[in-house]
């Protein structure tokens, strides 16, 4: 039997211990009565000074967290320093919420009627949502740490926010995966510093056991989770809500970007307090640097170039061009640069890309049908800029290609119609002259003449199909963009260009599309409109930006900081018999390290809420009766969320 620390306390212990992953656990009662957890880091990781220091750094955050439904921890110890290597293992004591273990709960009822696991797992979801709000990330969302009240409906979280101790940060080589529940995100695989769509996804896996009795991914560890299509809801599930499989599978993508932003966005959708705002998940190819972006987006905010750089002109008018292609070839090279060229410039679903190479001949009736013959016009209507620049782009990429002047005409048969009748005359003629006796050279003359009219008239009619063949592709239009949001994009770009982190483009990129229809609309309904925008819209971007050239700053701090190699120089120190005092600064390092992860999530968290609260804004603002007083109240709620620190900086440049 092992003994529970002493923590100088009236405790009275009831059972025990209980070993959960990386503590052991011994039900208490306080000395007024009420019941409690006295949680012990086991030893063998107690004696690992960074396991150590890292157990009491996230105890005290957990304790000064003050979430709503966050089980609150009494206290901390042993006193006076529970960190120090020579002090027993660290404690710590939380209060136990009344209620039932959830886990206890799903492996009685699932699979549960629809109706009551939508409405528990909106009460989860409300509680992790609290966290949310603080700027804090879970990361081991399970149903053994959360307990629910039947009676009032409401549901706590306990034994959370340790995840970081079971799993040592995957950035280096040297990095050790204790344990990962089956609930947890694929991201924390690969990063530590995760945001609050790894608690969402595990809020998705919660929300298909309870409603099907089986994990969507097997009963293992992340580590070893099957990767597979989910079946149909409605295929496991009887009488579902409607749009819950979507739901589902949108808490549930691999990816953290087609996720829903955080808890409160699934509490709302549970509770069908907020329609289902789709993702734009399409995306299209800047076409001065090939980066991905989302549709619409006038400016790129990857090299904050316009994303469209080749111009239309309208259809058949004098003056426009045709890039013809002139050579096409079996091999991979070509297909792949006319690809490239495609994904990059061209509008819509990509066309089949297959040409007649060599003799015609040599392929079948059917295939001639399906095949393109060559020369081809790949686009047409182009204006001559465009057309010698995005020649120049082919012919680099290994593509033969020749820029056309196109005539004001088309389709017109005239020219055909004129050399062949020339010629048809000339047949009549020369007859005519040998019979009249006319000079030899007069009817070679006629002769030479109706010839090359024949001759011109072939010509004419080849020219004349080419250019009545559709061209093979349709080059992107421009954004209709106007000048109102290219200033607030532009401010976007600018703070992007020190964060490559991709969770944080993808946000930034929704929200620069957000906020350009925003200001867009304003300009169009007319200055009054345009005003009230600019008292809160370009507030609300410098805030973004600031947070994003603060998640920059902070991601390059990261990436100086080698987990592994701080704990390899903590062993080393350790195993050669140093004093405690040699390995202050590497110890300090390691709570740097995990200081940096919290505030980063912080940052993203904000930029997170925002884009929740800025679409329910665009949606009032396009909405026929919108309500200038809701449409106000929604913007102040984004400013907000970014964060009451930058306010303050704003206040102080007497903004």
């Amino acid at each position: 039997m092992i003994d529970p620390p002493d923590t100088g306390l009236a405790l009275d212990i009831v059972s025990g211990p209980e070993r959960r992953r990386s503590e052991l656990s011994w039900q208490v009662r306080l000395g007024d009565g009420r019941p409690a957890v006295l949680s012990q880091l086991v030893h063998e990781l107690a004696d690992e000074p960074a396991l150590r220091r890292r157990y009491v750094y996230e105890a005290e955050r957990l304790r000064d967290l003050g979430a709503p439904r966050l089980a609150p921890v009494l206290a901390i110890g042993p006193a006076p320093d529970p960190r120090a290597p020579d002090a027993p293992a660290p404690w710590r004591l939380r209060a136990t919420p009344q209620g039932e273990r959830l886990d206890r709960w799903v492996a009685r009822r699932a699979p549960a009627p629809a109706d009551e696991v939508v409405a528990l797992v909106a009460a989860v979801a409300d509680a992790v949502a609290g966290v949310h709000e603080r700027g804090a990330v879970l990361r081991d969302l399970e149903p053994a740490a959360l307990v629910w009240t039947p009676d009032t409906g409401d549901v706590w979280l306990t034994d959370v926010g340790l995840a970081r101790l079971d799993v040592l940060s995957s950035r280096t080589a040297s990095s050790l995966m204790v344990e990962l529940s089956p609930y947890a995100a694929p991201e924390q695989l690969l990063r530590t510093a995760v945001d609050a769509r790894a608690d969402v996804f595990s809020l998705g896996v919660l929300l298909w056991h309870a409603l099907t009795g089986v994990m969507p991914y097997g009963d293992g560890e992340t580590l070893l989770r099957e990767h597979r299509d989910l079946p149909p809801l409605e295929s496991v599930c009887h009488a579902s809500p409607p749009g819950l499989d979507e739901l589902l599978r949108r808490c549930l993508a691999e990816k953290p970007e087609h996720r829903l932003a955080n808890a409160a966005e699934l509490r709302d959708a549970l509770r069908g307090e907020a329609e289902l705002t789709e993702l734009a998940l399409e995306r299209v190819a800047c076409q001065a640097c090939g980066e991905p972006l989302r549709p619409g987006l006038r400016l790129c905010l990857h090299c904050g170039k316009q994303a469209v750089q080749f111009g239309r002109v309208p259809s058949h008018r004098e003056g426009s061009y045709s890039l013809v292609l002139e050579r096409a070839t079996e091999k991979a090279e070509f297909s792949e640069a006319l690809l490239e060229l495609f994904e990059t410039v061209h509008d819509g679903d990509l066309p089949e890309l297959r040409f007649v190479v060599g003799d015609a001949r040599m392929y079948s009736k059917r295939e001639r049908e399906q095949y393109r013959s060559v020369p081809a016009r790949l686009f047409s209507d182009l204006d001559e800029p465009s057309a010698t620049a995005l020649a120049r782009r082919a012919t680099e990429a290994g593509l033969k290609v020749k820029v056309r002047a196109n005539p004001r005409r088309f389709a017109s048969r005239k020219p055909v119609r004129l050399a062949f009748g020339a010629g048809f005359a000339g047949l009549f003629a020369v007859p005519a002259l040998v019979v009249t006796g006319a000079s030899g050279a007069l009817i070679a003359g006629a002769a030479v003449a109706t010839v090359g009219s024949f001759i011109a008239g072939g010509v004419a009619y080849a020219r004349h199909k080419f250019l009545k063949r559709e061209p093979v592709g349709r080059l992107r239009e421009a954004p209709a963009a106007l000048p109102a949001a290219d200033p607030l994009v532009a401010r976007l770009a600018d703070a992007l260009a020190g964060a490559a982190s991709p969770d944080v483009r993808e946000q930034v990129g929704e929200l620069a599309v957000l906020v350009q229809r925003l200001a867009e609309h304003g300009a169009q309904q007319g200055a009054a409109e345009a005003t009230r925008d600019d008292a809160a819209i370009p507030r609300l971007v410098e805030h973004v930006a600031n947070a994003v050239e603060a998640i920059g700053v902070i991601d390059g701090a990261l990436a100086d900081v080698d987990e592994g190699a701080l704990v390899r120089a903590i062993a080393r120190s350790e195993a050669r018999g140093q004093a405690v005092t040699a390995r202050g600064e590497l110890l300090a390092g390691l709570d740097r390290l995990r200081a940096l992860e919290d505030e980063r999530a912080e940052h993203l968290q904000r930029l997170l809420e925002a884009g929740r609260l800025l679409r329910r804004v665009v949606d009032l603002r396009l909405s026929a009766d919108a309500d200038a007083k809701m449409e106000n109240a929604h913007l102040q709620l984004a400013l907000a969320a970014v964060g009451a620190d930058f306010a303050d900086n704003d206040d102080q440049n007497g903004e």
